[in-house]
This record gives structure tokens, C-alpha cells and sequence, in this order.
């Protein structure tokens, strides 16, 4: 099996890259960061290595023409590359805005896009693998942007679920809690990510790779949300959003206790 995993030079990227690896798969690893990439990757003869940014659906284009020019086919393609930036309503920059919706939205669009269209021509009953966030179900203050791009990737995903399953391809989203990653190590401390820690500890980017390549891979799941319980009340906040803004205030104080935690 092949897969495609984007933002692999670093974090969950990462870790399903080296987990896919040992399991005897051959991984396309592509990141903006061809330097960090290579780094990591280049002695390593099941992977390879390939810069792309994934908010440009030119780039998208031609390395799906480059590989099917090579005959290579994608079975998988997991996208995992993310950034966020903390930030609350009245005080949210520009740049910020453009930069999470361009990476988290779009990219994950554009990706999508790009590797059905490859899979329908091939004939390929393949998987698309998108990585949200329990941010998808929780619209979290203070992470307002990154929340309002983990909603929309759900949404995507659902819907194009519905549209490929006619060709037998798998769209599945899978939607961690906090993961210990740069992007966690960047908000600890930050009053307007305390949300982030309100939980009982950070998972760990080998436990999400375990996840998506054990029962995700496996079961082809609409939607898995880590962990699981967290899911369930999720959901239930998402049903009655005034429930949970109203529960949000003691969940910013458990957070702030929590930077110092060492379960983050």
C-alpha cells in the first residue's frame, strides 16, 4: 500500500510516516519544509520525499501528473499538515485568518481533490484520511479561527464522503484532543489557549498514527474523535452550543492549572 502524508516532516506527520514504514507501507512524505523533510527522511529507502505547499492546487496538479506519469498510485492519502495561531474576536490579525483557513481549509480541500480525481481514474477504492480536531465538535474561544477550520474540514469531509462513495473511496476525519507537538508547546501559557488544556492529558502523535493506521485504516469510519469519550460529549456540545459556552469559563481555569501539568 502507498500512502500520501502531508506535514511529515514533524509531529503526527511524522509519526504516520515512521509507523506506515514499519508496517511494510511505502509513504509519499511531502511538507513545505523540504530541508526539515529530507533531514528526517531521506535514509529511509520506503519513503519519499517531496516539497509541496499544500494551499497550492498547482502543486497538487503536477505531482499527481508526476506520479502518474511514473505509474505510481496512492491507496491513501492522510492530511495531516495544520498550523494555529491563538487569537479572540476583536483581536484577530489578518494574516492569522488567511494563514489557518489557506493550510487547515483549503489545503486539505485542494489535497482531497487533487487524490480523488487520481483515484477515479485509476480505478483505486482508496482512502482519504482528513486530521481535524476535537476543535471540529468543541468551537473553542480563544482558538476561534482554528476552531471555526476544524468545523469546516468536518463538514468537507462528510460531504465528501457522500460524494465518493460511489466510487468506493473512503473519506474518514479523525479529530484528536490536544496531541503533545510544537503546536501544543506554542500555547502552553497563552491565556487565549487555556481550552487547550482543560482535559485530563495531551495524546501522544504515536497514539493518533496507531489510530489511523489500526482502526481507521482498517474500518473506514465516517468520523473517530480522540479520545473517544471526549467525542460523545462533543457531540452533545455541539447539539447545545449555549450549554457549553456557558460551561466554558471553569474550563479556562482548569486549563491554567494545567500548563505546568506534565499529562501536556
Amino acid at each position: 500500500m502507498q500512502l500520501l502524508v502531508t506535514g511529515a516532516a514533524n509531529g503526527i506527520g511524522a509519526s504516520v510516516t515512521e509507523l506506515a514504514t514499519e508496517k511494510g507501507h511505502q509513504v509519499i512524505a511531502i511538507d513545505l519544509d523540504i530541508k526539515a523533510l529530507k533531514q528526517r527522511w531521506e535514509s529511509q529507502p520506503s519513503v519519499r520525499c517531496e516539497a509541496l505547499d499544500v494551499r497550492d492546487e498547482a502543486q497538487w496538479q503536477s505531482l499527481i501528473r508526476k506520479l502518474e506519469g511514473e505509474g505510481q498510485a496512492i491507496d491513501v492519502l492522510a492530511n495531516v499538515a495544520g498550523v494555529l495561531r491563538s487569537g479572540r474576536t476583536g483581536n484577530l490579525k489578518g494574516e492569522d485568518v488567511r494563514l489557518m483557513l489557506e493550510v487547515n481549509v483549503q489545503g486539505a480541500i485542494l489535497g482531497a481533490n487533487a487524490v480523488a480525481a487520481h483515484m477515479i481514474a485509476q480505478g483505486i477504492q482508496g482512502h482519504i484520511i482528513n486530521v481535524g480536531s476535537l476543535a471540529s465538535l468543541y468551537a473553542t474561544p480563544g482558538n476561534t479561527i482554528y476552531a471555526a477550520s476544524k468545523f469546516a474540514i468536518r463538514g468537507f469531509s462528510i460531504a465528501a464522503a457522500g460524494d465518493l462513495r460511489p466510487h468506493g473511496i473512503a473519506v474518514s476525519l479523525v479529530g484528536p484532543g490536544p496531541v503533545k507537538t510544537g503546536m501544543l508547546e506554542q500555547q502552553r501559557g497563552d491565556e487565549d489557549a487555556a481550552l487547550t488544556f482543560a482535559g485530563q492529558r495531551a495524546l501522544t502523535t504515536e497514539e493518533v498514527a496507531e489510530t489511523i493506521l489500526g482502526p481507521i485504516l482498517a474500518r473506514r469510519p465516517l468520523e473517530c474523535f480522540l479520545p473517544w469519550h471526549e467525542g460523545i460529549v462533543g457531540k452533545v456540545c455541539n447539539a447545545m452550543p449555549g450549554l457549553f459556552l456557558h460551561m466554558t469559563q471553569r474550563a479556562f481555569n482548569r486549563g491554567r492549572k494545567n500548563f505546568s501539568s506534565d499529562s501536556f
